[in-house]
């Protein structure tokens, strides 16, 4: 199968060498691309002793290596959404590491459950921009002592419509990591390519938020993941 990868070019080579290893072709489009601010992100780690960490993406921890930037907060809880940002968290030498949900709301809610981490210090979120204000939103309402530091930024990529009907065209498959990437998708018009199609491509989603973000009209295409990791999203390429 020829898959269409949306993720950013540093993930979607990642993505890229898993799909061929099952025997698919990679076709790559990434819709943003990712800008990283570490020292932004050190310098806020080493500014105060925070109770915990939280962390919604692999990209907020770009650069970050436990031992040297965060000594203090080595054996401190991370909170992380999903299987893949907690793994990113273990190798940057955290050692005690949550996975949480996938979705920043339902972390919020695991957080909160240990309401005696936060009697002296804070939670910090190292967060990226733009992004989902769930997992702020619930924090406060959870009454959850807290502080989002933006480390990264996820600037959009334009196409050309003749590129995007190109890419879009020959494709069995399109991979959908984020609601934010699938938004981004339709709002370059790749919708109209599709509808071009006698039989539009399966339209891949990690979850049911991502979903939300195609239209209405292509809703019999989608399939989603059963749990939002990667490899149960790789897996209805089967």
């Amino acid at each position: 199968m020829r898959v269409l990868v949306t993720r950013p070019q540093n993930k979607a080579e990642k993505t890229g060498a898993l799909l061929a290893a099952m025997g698919h072709q990679p076709v790559s489009m990434p819709l943003f691309e990712t800008v990283h601010h570490p020292d932004k992100a050190r310098d806020t780690i080493a500014r105060e002793s925070w109770a915990a960490l939280a962390v919604t993406s692999t990209e907020a921890l770009h650069g970050i290596e436990a031992k040297r930037d965060a000594r203090e907060m080595i054996d401190r809880p991370v909170f992380a959404v999903g299987a893949e940002t907690a793994g990113r968290a273990r190798e940057a030498g955290f050692t005690r590491v949550f996975t949480g949900p996938g979705n920043g709301e339902r972390l919020a809610e695991a957080i909160a459950a240990e309401p005696s981490l936060f009697v002296r210090a804070p939670l910090l979120y190292l967060a990226g921009s733009p992004r989902a204000p769930w997992l702020e939103r619930r924090l406060e309402a959870l009454h959850v002592p807290f502080e989002t530091v933006t480390v990264y930024a996820m600037e959009p990529v334009t196409y050309a419509v003749a590129e995007i009907e190109t890419r879009v065209g020959a494709v069995d498959a399109i991979l959908f990591y984020s609601h934010m990437t699938a938004a981004r998708f339709f709002a370059l018009g790749a919708g109209k390519a599709l509808a071009k199609r006698n039989e539009p491509p399966a339209l891949i989603c990690l979850s049911a938020n991502v979903a939300h973000a195609v239209p209405a009209e292509l809703a019999d295409h989608v399939r989603i993941a059963d749990r939002t990791n990667e490899k149960s999203l790789l897996a209805l390429l089967a």
